[in-house]
């Protein structure tokens, strides 16, 4: 994954307060690798974190990355949500924690990891071990208390900088009226109010009303925004009551969380009694939801479907709910303590298992939904939609766990999920749920026998073949007690794949054709018997059936091409490379494998584009281009490495590899191929794709090719820049632009900077 900070800018508005405390924060990250911003919420954690990961993110090789905990229902998921932020991909059989404690150990960036607080113990053993594994990790915490790891720089972010009511003039300082608390009123005044400021006269009572908020930014925000209707006067009116209510009724808590539900009580109170209702409704949902997912979860009683939109547009006006992207892309979301509020008044309601059945109803028709519609011309459509889903596919899958009776449900949607889980990318999470709703649920039903084919499918491709060959032990067991014919030849299928990745490829012919056959008779079109095909196609390849294979992959692809499918076209397209490849019929081979890359591109399939970029560079060696072919190999290993085994961890496949090794070695001499193998190495993905999708054949060695970021940095160093002035032109930092001045030198096998800019002369 390129590095990143841009999506640190998110949520992010003019208003640039907390300057001390961002500056003193990013001298402490500069000796500390774990600092905790501790604080009650509201009380502005999370903006704080953002400002400096912003401000520090150029000094990190890898940028700065933003994570928010609170989408992780459960201590077994930290390390799945933190990997999914990074980008890490889902399709290894290695833990989650271990896949993740892998990936950084190489990398130097900042990690900013929100919202620790609901599950302190399962943060702080992964940070330990984080920063004990990934020496260049800075990790940025925040939490409402701190994580108790050795090492750990706990930093109180207190309320922002008020005036005392007895002085509420104007004072010198780095802000217009002196306090932070008072710049953020009026800011946000503005946004509904856009002639609001806070002047001589509504000094004193803006100056009121802040101090009885405490100076929390989340209840002053909510403050700001009902100025759109009512007065300062007005408003602290009415929160004067208010606490005092709350204070005879609260006596024994903290006077922090007393000030903070003053505040959202109040904003509560001020909707109308359809807002309330939809408010307490949408804490339901996890992560983010669009509106189509409201209006089906949420309508119902006095919220009629249709006035879903305005009574949700009454929230976001009211800054309840957060608003992101535009027109019908849009997304919604709940501040987390907003979310904590509106569930506590749908459990007094006694709606909470009510909404919470009703959510994963929907959930569960979504995921079937997306498997029949998966066989079309919609499969990136819904490979987005059910990537927006997780959160709140996660949520559906644990309420199914934990209410009596729903276990049932829960295998129906793991099962379900097929498509999510292998095409976009979820093995780990598949592994996971999978595994929890098969222990839950011993019964046997026809939704164990699907989960258990599902999750031997999901197992197979991340290479454990074990745990694979037991899941289809078992299915094959219960399908023949259950009579369920389609089970037995889904099962046969993937089973024929994984005795083909053992080495067993009689066995897997066999089974392979046992399940096509099967489809076939029983009339079944989808996904997954056109990939039966090309499966069959993959065998008969190793086997020496090229021709055969080629005539099978033609059969994949015409069904496809009909249908509008694409991702079981973009394996045809690989397996018709791989017997283009061993009919020594290079140029289609690339051809083919070119197009299957595109596709698997537009799935975000990391497997597929693994295979895909392994055999460009067989083809490229046979091409003569071995400096080409040893950096797809590197690009390749480092694609496999985050999958699992590589090559599907075929004996087959793998002897070929090590041929190549041997002979790009021979051609260009160990240092060379290193030099080369380490660049592909170090690509990013979009560089690796870029890099493996030139048209046509490989060109001769004699034309290096640079990534467009190290054409950049080559023109530059033609210019006469020094790497200090090619980061800052760039806007990365030094160490980053080392090395692509290295990477460039490496791959123009040139000694100096003159003989670049020579280079770059030449050709115009």
């Amino acid at each position: 994954m390129c590095p990143q900070s841009t999506t640190l800018d998110n949520d992010l508005t003019s208003f640039i307060g907390r300057r001390k405390e961002i500056a003193e924060l990013k001298i402490v990250l500069s000796s500390t690798r774990l600092v905790t911003l501790v604080g009650v919420g509201g009380v502005g954690k999370t903006r704080l974190a953002r400002r400096v990961g912003q401000g520090l993110a150029k000094g990190f090789a890898h940028g700065a990355w933003f994570v928010d905990l609170a989408r992780a229902s459960e201590p077994a998921l930290v390390a799945n949500v933190i990997a999914e932020a990074l980008g890490v991909p889902d399709q290894s059989a290695l833990s989650p924690r271990s896949a993740l404690a892998e990936y950084l150990a190489d990398r130097e960036l900042l990690l900013i990891l929100d919202n620790c607080e609901h599950l302190l113990q399962a943060c702080a053993a992964l940070v330990s071990d984080l920063l004990r594994s990934a020496g260049g990790v800075v990790v940025l915490a925040t939490s409402r208390e701190p994580l108790g790891v050795l090492g750990e720089h706990s930093w109180p972010v207190p309320p922002m900088s008020m005036p005392d009511l007895a002085n509420v003039a104007p004072a010198r300082g780095g802000y217009v009226y002196g306090y932070e608390a008072l710049e953020l009123l009026e800011e946000r005044a503005r946004t509904v109010r856009p002639e609001f400021s806070i002047g001589p006269v509504s000094r004193p009572m803006a100056a009121q009303l802040c101090r009885r908020l405490d100076g929390l930014p989340l209840a002053i925000e909510l403050a700001a925004v009902r100025l759109r209707a009512l007065s300062l006067e007005q408003i602290v009116a009415r929160l004067e009551d208010r606490y005092r209510l709350l204070s005879t009724g609260n006596r024994g808590g903290p006077a922090r969380h007393q000030t903070l539900r003053a505040a959202v009580d109040w904003s509560f109170d001020l909707c109308s009694e359809s807002e309330r209702s939809l408010w307490s409704r949408l804490s339901v949902f996890a992560g983010s939801f669009a509106l189509p997912d409201a209006e089906e979860v949420c309508a119902g009683g006095e919220i009629e479907r249709e006035d879903v939109f305005e009574i949700l547009s009454g929230l976001v006006e009211k800054s309840i709910v957060l608003c992101e992207g535009a027109d019908e892309k849009s997304r919604y979301r709940l501040l987390e303590t907003i979310k904590a509020y509106g569930h506590e008044r749908l459990v007094a309601a006694g709606e909470d298992v009510t909404l919470s059945r009703r959510h994963r109803d929907y959930y569960l028709e979504l995921a079937e939904r997306s498997e029949d519609g998966w066989f079309g011309r919609d499969q990136v459509r819904w490979c987005v939609r059910l990537q927006n889903a997780q959160a709140n596919f996660w949520a559906a899958l644990d309420f199914c766990l934990a209410t009596p009776g729903e276990s049932s449900t829960g295998l129906r949607m793991g099962g379900a999920l097929v498509f999510f889980w292998n095409a976009c990318g979820h093995l780990k999470d598949g592994r996971y749920w999978l595994g929890r709703v098969l222990d839950a649920s011993a019964d046997p039903t026809p939704e164990r026998v699907k989960a258990l084919w599902v999750n031997g499918y999901v197992a197979m491709t991340q290479g454990d073949n074990t745990a694979a060959m037991a899941c289809f032990a078992d299915c094959l067991a219960l399908a023949a007690q259950l009579n369920d014919a389609t089970a037995r030849a889904y099962c046969q299928q993937f089973r024929g794949s994984a005795e083909q990745f053992k080495g067993n490829l009689e066995e897997a012919e066999l089974l392979l054709e046992e399940a096509v056959r099967s489809h076939r008779r029983r009339g079944v079109v989808n996904s997954l018997t056109v990939l039966a095909t090309a499966q069959l196609g993959f065998v008969s390849c190793l086997i020496g059936k090229a021709d055969r294979a080629l005539e099978l992959c033609d059969e994949s692809c015409a069904v496809s091409e009909a249908h509008g499918e694409l991702w079981a076209l973009s394996w045809a397209h690989w397996v018709r490379g791989l017997a283009y490849w061993t009919l020594a019929r290079f140029e289609p081979a690339a051809v083919a494998l070119g197009d299957s890359l595109r596709a698997k591109n537009a799935l975000d399939d990391r497997l597929g584009m693994s295979a895909c970029v392994e055999l460009l560079a067989w083809i490229a060696c046979e091409a003569g281009a071995s400096r080409r072919a040893a950096q797809l190999l590197g690009a390749a290993k480092a694609l496999w490495a985050s999958i699992g085994h590589p090559l599907f961890g075929s004996v087959e496949l793998l002897d070929i590899h090590d041929g190549y090794l041997e002979r790009l070695q021979s051609a260009l001499g160990v240092k060379a191929f290193g030099q080369c193998h380490e660049l592909g190495e170090q690509m990013s993905v979009a560089d690796v794709l870029s890099f493996a999708c030139d048209e046509g054949t490989p060109a001769p060695d004699g034309e290096p090719r640079l990534t467009r970021r190290e054409k950049q940095v080559a023109e530059l160093i033609a210019d006469g820049l020094t790497n200090k002035q090619i980061a800052t032109r760039l806007v990365i930092s030094q160490r980053t632009a080392e090395g692509h001045v290295e990477h460039v030198l490496a791959k123009l096998s040139f000694q100096s900077r003159a003989q670049v800019a020579a280079w770059i002369a030449a050709r115009g």
